[in-house]
């Protein structure tokens, strides 16, 4: 394995050379091409308005695609929800206490409670 690297790192050094001077010649490089003149373009103001129709098409083509985008949004939000699942689905008839903060109000009842019976225990030792 040594070896072959060896070889292989013998046949780039001896490669880099012939590769260098293919690219510069015996002459050096060569001068870079005279730049071709840019022709100046003409002068006006309402050069990107007037090939599209002006500021009015502008706006109608602007408003068409917000429209487009608000109808494919609300399209995608209504398909999502039918796909989804019924038991996943948001229920206006169930019951706060029957969901996630279930066990919030539960603690807080709870904490309430205590509260109470501390005020009222402070009360009694007076």
């Amino acid at each position: 394995m040594f070896r072959r690297s060896l070889v292989v790192a013998l046949v780039f050094t001896v490669l880099a050379p012939a590769a260098a001077l293919a690219q510069g010649g015996a002459f050096g490089p060569l001068p870079p091409a005279a730049p071709e003149a840019t022709p100046t373009p003409d002068q006006s103001n309402d050069s990107l308005t007037s090939d599209l129709g002006g500021r009015r098409t502008m706006f109608i083509i602007g408003g068409a695609l917000l429209i487009t985008f608000i109808g494919i949004g609300v399209f995608i939000s209504r398909d999502a929800r039918r796909a989804l699942p019924k038991d996943h689905r948001p229920d206006s008839h169930r019951l706060r206490d029957a969901g996630p903060h279930k066990h919030k109000r539960e603690a807080k009842a709870r904490a309430r409670a205590r509260t109470k019976a501390q005020r009222e225990a402070r009360r009694r030792n007076r």
